[in-house]
């Protein structure tokens, strides 16, 4: 099976040598060849066959938007990962890139932590090519776990196959709402404004959101969602009040948990199933708060197995019914395809077609 092919972007030697180097480090891609600026990317691609683009946001002449544009328009079957430089100048441009079709991103390493950050990029990357080279060789997805996670022996078994049991069993339908919790990563910040688009400004329910994204990019991102759609979209703050009709988002860096009151409590603690913010934190801590309540828990598009233990911590307090993405419009279908094969899933549903169903379920329209 032949490597991944990739092209670096960047207008930094420096930087074009050192996310060259995460890249081989992977063993599934090498770097084909490298350009400093989007005009001489956009030769490269007319001269060579590429799998992959790593593309820097800022750089003179053609930036990383204007560039990513335009290899969508003519190469859409590349796969382009940001290379983003942090702060919220970079992650507003970046947010608006995953918005143009970006894959997903990878923050530059600082001198400050490099050996840290190094290893960061090189297990997210290979994380990314391996889903990107079994999409290519193969043409299903199947799943991808972060390191530490453990790789059940059924993965690679059609997803007709036989879901495990759960109890207490899940209701038939739920109708009406009290909470509607979300969980996505890579691929969904594209899939939570098409979910959002379809919410009206008359819908009455709190949502709760886990996107995996570092910090000063989840505050971007929900004032995009705020701006973009009908619903009041926050970033969560320490004692916030959950309240009907607004989404919060758990900030970059911090694990999101519902207190008895029903207020927002932020943590610094480890990361869980190598993230944080964790579905998994906010999920089993929406299980206490609303035990006996009715939840609707739905899983969007993203890489390991975050959201499923949580899942099951609902299922077992709650009234809990959960809507997972489908894989055909998953970008990556990890996330979703765990809580299923866990026997989670009351529904798999179709990125188009998810908002509508929040909608009837929590207008009690089952």
């Amino acid at each position: 099976m032949d490597k991944l092919k990739v092209l670096v972007v960047d207008d930094s030697l420096v930087y074009r040598k050192i996310i060259s180097k995460a890249v081989e480090k992977t063993n599934i891609a090498v770097v084909d060849c490298t350009a400093s600026s989007g005009i001489t990317a956009l030769e490269r691609l007319q001269q060579r066959e590429i799998d992959i683009v790593l593309l820097d946001v800022f750089m003179p002449e053609m930036d990383g938007i204007e560039t990513l544009k335009e290899i969508k328009k003519k190469y859409n079957h590349i796969h382009v990962i940001m290379i983003s430089s942090g702060g919220m100048d970079g992650a507003k441009i970046t947010v608006e890139a995953l918005r143009q079709g970006a894959m997903d991103f990878i923050i530059k390493p600082t001198n400050g932590n490099l050996e840290y950050n190094m290893d960061i990029i090189n297990r997210h990357l290979n994380l990314l090519f391996s889903q990107i080279l079994i999409d290519k060789y193969v043409g299903t997805r199947q799943p991808i776990h972060p390191p530490g996670e453990n790789k059940k022996t059924d993965d690679t078994f059609p997803l007709s196959r036989k879901r495990a049991r759960v109890l207490p069993p899940s209701p038939t339908t739920l109708c009406g709402v009290d909470i509607v919790v979300m969980a996505s990563s890579t691929g969904g910040p594209n899939a939570v404004e098409e979910v959002c688009k379809e919410l009206g400004s008359d819908f009455s329910k709190p949502i709760l959101l886990v996107q995996h994204m570092p910090p000063d990019f989840t505050r971007i991102f929900a004032g995009f969602l705020d701006k973009k759609t009908r619903i009041q979209v926050k970033e969560a703050q320490e004692g916030d009040k959950i309240l009907g009709g607004r989404m919060l988002i758990a900030p970059g860096g911090y694990h999101m948990k519902v207190n008895a009151d029903f207020t927002i409590s932020l943590s610094d603690e480890a990361p869980v199933n190598g993230v944080k913010p964790a579905a998994d934190v906010l999920f089993k801590s929406v299980a206490k708060a609303y035990a006996g309540k009715r939840v609707l828990a739905v899983i969007l598009t993203g890489m390991g197995s975050d959201g499923t233990e949580g899942l099951k911590a609902l299922k077992r307090a709650c009234q809990c019914y959960s809507i997972t993405q489908s894989e055909e419009s998953s970008v990556i279908y990890g996330m979703p395809r765990s809580a299923y094969e866990a026997g989670l899933s009351d529904e798999r549903v179709d990125l188009k077609d998810i908002g509508r169903r929040i909608i009837e379920i929590s207008r009690g329209r089952c």
